[in-house]
């Protein structure tokens, strides 16, 4: 068990807890899955009825490297804009910690995130669009939530990517990562360097948007994690990848026909229209798609070298080759080719 001292500091130091509370018999576990972090539950008893906190840890090899700080401050800057994210409330960049990484700690949100790849949660997304859509439409409401804040709040995270750029750290990253060429994801990078839209005033992209990076509890999005991948730039980044077959079921079977298995796709459009006062013109939401899924078999990529450099035990990264195939299909079916 590793100590979870120097967490309940940060705390305190942050006034989340009292001396008296931080005398409890706290525990710190980690917890299953974590792609690109790994993540630690710190509580005392049972967490749904005492104070629970995540730690999110940045380990020494993980899918696609990413800045922890920019994460942190982007939990605190979103949580202040009133978008449901945990709120987070100290960080340690040492590198040679005791949960082996640096990391920074928030609350504890009480639900889960569906696998929308998994027959019984995706099953379940379905029923709750059969029966209201109440999913659907917090998916919708809290996209539309996190485009709407001030981008000039959000300086921190550098420069506006343009279109160019947005396609550039791809194919950057595929050229660093990748063991073979691959045709198909070489003629979709050329693909869209000639579709650029017309621009759009710059937006915070949250960059991995999907029913699976949300916490669900009484059936309702209680908040959306996992904002390592986020930029600013154009937001209609966020509408082609939510709209990724692949993210809505289709990993080793059939996906669902819903968009993220929890709303119609027209209707999730219209109403993302109607929030934001604007027009989604289904091409740039589809040129979107295919650099959407290109990111995705980039990101399993990151994986997949780190394992063959010998830089990570872990066999999900060598596990991460069998996506691969069905996102190269998603490719050319949106290219229609």
């Amino acid at each position: 068990m590793t100590s979870p001292d120097t967490v309940l500091d940060v705390l305190v130091e942050a006034g989340r807890l009292d001396d008296a509370e931080r005398a409890k018999p706290w525990e710190l576990r980690q917890l299953a899955g974590g792609w690109s972090r790994h993540t630690w539950l710190l509580s005392a008893g049972d967490p749904t009825r005492n104070h629970a906190f995540v730690v999110r840890v940045k380990p020494p090899a993980s899918l696609l490297d990413s800045d922890l700080d920019l994460e942190y401050r982007l939990y605190k800057t979103v949580a202040a804009a009133g978008v449901t994210v945990p709120t987070p409330y100290g960080i340690e960049h040492a590198t040679d910690t005791p949960l082996g990484g640096s990391w920074f700690v928030m609350d504890w949100v009480p639900g889960a995130a569906p696998v929308t790849w998994l027959r019984r949660d995706r099953e379940a997304l379905e029923a709750d669009w059969a029966n209201g859509g109440r999913l659907g439409r917090d998916l919708v409401e809290t996209l539309a939530a996190i485009h709407a804040i001030p981008a000039d709040q959000l300086d921190f995270l550098g420069p506006p990517r343009s279109y160019a750029d947005a396609i550039d750290v791809w194919a950057r990253t595929y050229e660093q990562d990748r063991l073979v060429r691959d045709p198909v994801v070489e003629d979709a990078f050329a693909w869209l360097r000639e579709r650029e839209p017309d621009p759009v005033p710059p937006a915070l992209v949250h960059g991995d948007y999907r029913i699976g990076n949300t916490m669900i509890h009484d059936g309702r999005i209680a908040a959306v994690v996992d904002w390592e991948l986020a930029y600013l730039g154009d937001p209609r980044y966020d509408l082609g990848y939510v709209a990724l077959d692949y993210l809505g079921g289709k990993f080793i079977e059939p996906g669902s026909p819903l968009l993220e298995a929890v709303c119609d796709r027209d209707w999730f459009f219209r109403a993302y229209e109607e929030l934001r006062t604007t027009t989604v013109d289904p091409e740039v939401v589809r040129s979107y798609s295919v650099l959407g899924a290109l990111a995705l078999i980039c990101i399993l990529l990151t994986g997949i070298r780190t394992y063959a450099d010998g830089r990570t035990t872990d066999v999900r990264m060598a596990w991460n080759r069998y996506a691969v195939p069905g996102l190269r299909q998603d490719i050319v079916r949106l290219m229609g080719w």
